[in-house]
């Protein structure tokens, strides 16, 4: 018994001489498996310490969005204007009483129709909506996380999905009261039925641009690329998307009174908001408080608008992304999506759960093509930044601006799979310290830029651009299982 360890000891020594490629395999899948462990464990523990301080509800602590959301609907239930300040924030103080008005944060901004489908949940007691509402999204969420993952190969996804349901902004989301979980659904849907050659009905499941077009509105033009080789099919994605967008926002106008008054309070409501929301998640809002920061972010966002128009056009021009595999399409509306999010104005952490969908395409199934050593390079970057912001902002910029011009000068020499870990790393790490406000100016845009990099390096390698070979195999040796 006593010489059974040390044969153990051998038998793996020799294994390992035998087969090097295998054992090198072994100890960077148990690397990546600890790493990854060590990344749940954040995402879990942060979630369980952050609902421990949601109760007993805080006026601008649980549910505080759907607060404005439900009084909207109670509002347009008795005939009233959503739109007017006193009006709104009298219901608000019904559902929920605080002791002062925060002015654009307890404003009601959405399109008329956003209305009336919160007229579904206005009904029920205030914090049973709530209740009803976030329970309908975590299923909406956790269901197409999963179907995509299957869709994409992956044979397991049980703790991936309950990381990505743990994370901050998945959870931030739930927290408030957003929409973005059934955003989420909605685009996962849509994706899939494009898959599927299903026009008619991805085109329905626009209708969710309704609830966030400011940021939504890339997906129906780039979903349409799909089909521009088939221009039957294309007419009728595009007949399905445009008549469910047109047909809901003229209803809301139509049927909810005092709908007018929408285009006045939004101008007001634009030239306010970005002065007290400062948990910005597009660049515009890492770079808000520079000199002439506003003008600059406003130049950013035109980039987003005209790099996603750039893209919509190369995929119905470019030989190779109109040829790209039915099975590949997804990464164009995935990867403009993420573009626009890196730099639009006026999006916060909760709606980068958009960004799931295309990190799960990059990291591969089950994890497959994260390199362990750039997982770990991720999560000390990801920590060091944090640090420098905590204690030197000044130092933190500094790191941020080298990081962005070595992306540039080396953008040809990174391997995907080192961009798809350190994005993985960064989107656990980085949204999470802002809730604490101990930094300057939110973290978050930096995790949004690295997943856009990591899509458009994935996106790069499948058009047959010259890439940096990874470092390590993207699929285990043969006799040996994937991890």
């Amino acid at each position: 018994m006593a010489d059974a360890p040390e044969s153990a000891i051998g038998n793996g020594a020799v294994t390992g001489a035998l087969h090097p490629e295998t054992a090198s395999y072994d100890r960077a899948a148990m690397s990546r498996r600890v790493l990854l462990g060590s990344l749940l464990v954040v995402c879990t523990g942060f979630a369980a310490f952050a609902l421990a301080h949601m109760f007993p509800p805080a006026p601008y602590g649980l549910a505080d969005d759907w607060r404005v959301f439900y009084a909207a609907a109670q509002v347009i239930a008795h005939g009233g204007n959503p739109y007017d300040a006193a009006t709104i924030h009298a219901a608000e103080q019904t559902a929920q009483h605080y002791a002062s008005v925060q002015p654009s944060l307890d404003d009601f901004a959405d399109l008329p129709i956003v209305g009336l489908f919160l007229r579904a949940f206005s009904w029920l007691p205030y914090w049973w909506s709530y209740a009803v509402f976030t329970a309908l999204g975590m299923v909406v969420a956790g269901a197409s996380l999963r179907l995509w993952m299957r869709e994409l190969g992956w044979p397991s996804a049980g703790l991936w999905v309950l990381g990505a349901l743990c994370s901050w902004p998945l959870l931030v989301g739930a927290l408030s009261g957003q929409f973005d979980l059934l955003l989420l659904g909605a685009t996962v849907t849509a994706l899939l039925l494009m898959r599927r050659d299903r026009p008619w009905l991805s085109g329905l499941c626009m209708a969710a641009v309704l609830l966030k077009p400011h940021i939504l509105w890339p997906l129906p033009l780039l979903l349409a690329t799909s089909w521009v080789g088939d221009m039957p099919q294309l007419r009728r994605f595009a007949l399905s998307a445009g008549g469910v967008l047109v047909a809901g926002t003229v209803a809301g106008f139509l049927l909810v009174p005092h709908a007018g008054s929408f285009f006045a309070h939004l101008l007001n409501f634009e030239s306010t908001v970005t002065a007290v929301q400062p948990d910005l998640a597009g660049i515009p809002g890492l770079v808000a408080h520079l000199p002439h920061g506003a003008l600059l972010g406003d130049g950013i966002a035109v980039v987003g608008v005209a790099g996603v128009l750039a893209l919509a056009v190369a995929s119905i021009r470019q030989p190779a992304l109109r040829a790209l595999p039915a099975d590949r399409r997804h990464l164009i509306p995935l990867v403009g999506l993420a573009f626009w999010l890196a730099c639009t104005p006026y999006a916060h952490p909760n709606d980068d759960v958009l960004l799931f969908p295309l990190l799960i395409a990059v990291v591969g199934e089950a994890g497959r093509r994260l390199d362990p050593r750039w997982l770990e390079v991720g999560m000390i970057m990801s920590l060091a930044l944090i640090g420098c912001f905590v204690g030197a902002p000044v130092v933190g910029a500094v790191l941020v601006v080298l990081g962005f011009a070595g992306w540039a000068w080396w953008w040809r020499r990174i391997p995907g799979p080192a961009a798809a870990s350190v994005a993985l790393a960064a989107v656990v790490l980085l949204p999470d310290i802002w809730p604490f406000h101990v930094v300057p100016v939110s973290l978050t845009p930096i995790a949004v830029t690295l997943v856009f990099v990591a899509g458009g390096l994935e996106l790069r390698g499948l058009l047959g651009v010259p890439t940096a070979a990874a470092p390590l195999p993207a699929a285990a040796p043969a006799g040996v299982p994937s991890s």
